[in-house]
């Protein structure tokens, strides 16, 4: 019985595969004017003057360079027209002299060096223990000042840095920097 089902089943395939065969070469009959099919009887071709490729033209364009404006076609926002281009271009240069200029002043300023008060003395440094801030000892008279790094001395100069033999600072108003250096007092008698 298993064997029964098969053989009809191959049999009904092989008819299917002869039919869709025989429908490929198939050709309809044709209509009383020998036409193949009706919906082409009122055909007409376009009108396209001079078919022909015109090869310098398609040469010139193939070796024409593309020059993007920098202009995102997929972007919602407006491109800057021309003139706002060149008042960006007006203002970064600006910009850019007002910047070399300040940096020329800067290193001015900076190439002179400013000192603390004559009188005022660097005699120490020390840690406070769980305290990673180094803090420095100043005396100036009867004055005694103890800053850390990036505190203000007597209103005027940022302490930059301790070191162990010096005293890194900068004044705060010009931006000149200095150096005090550490002062041995040795034994007092």
């Amino acid at each position: 019985m298993k064997q029964q089902k098969q053989i009809i089943a191959l049999v009904v395939l092989i008819l299917i595969a002869v039919g869709i065969w025989g429908w490929s070469w198939y050709e309809p009959r044709k209509g009383a004017n020998g036409n193949n099919s009706t919906f082409l009887q009122g055909y007409q071709p376009l009108n396209f003057p001079n078919p022909t490729i015109r090869w310098p033209e398609v040469e010139r364009r193939r070796k024409a360079e593309y020059k993007g404006i920098g202009v995102n076609p997929f972007s919602h926002e407006v491109p800057p027209s021309p003139s706002d281009i060149k008042k960006t271009q007006e203002d970064q240069a600006r910009l850019a002299q007002e910047a070399a200029a300040r940096a020329q002043q800067q290193q001015v300023t900076q190439s002179q060096t400013v000192e603390l008060p004559a009188s005022m003395k660097f005699f120490g440094y020390g840690n406070v223990p769980n305290d990673t801030a180094r803090r420095a000892f100043l005396e100036d008279g009867d004055e005694v000042y103890i800053v850390n790094e990036g505190d203000t001395l007597m209103g005027r100069y940022k302490i930059l840095k301790i070191n162990n033999a010096s005293l890194e600072f900068e004044e705060v108003g010009s931006g000149r920097r200095g150096q005090k250096m550490l002062e041995d007092q040795g034994p007092t008698a």
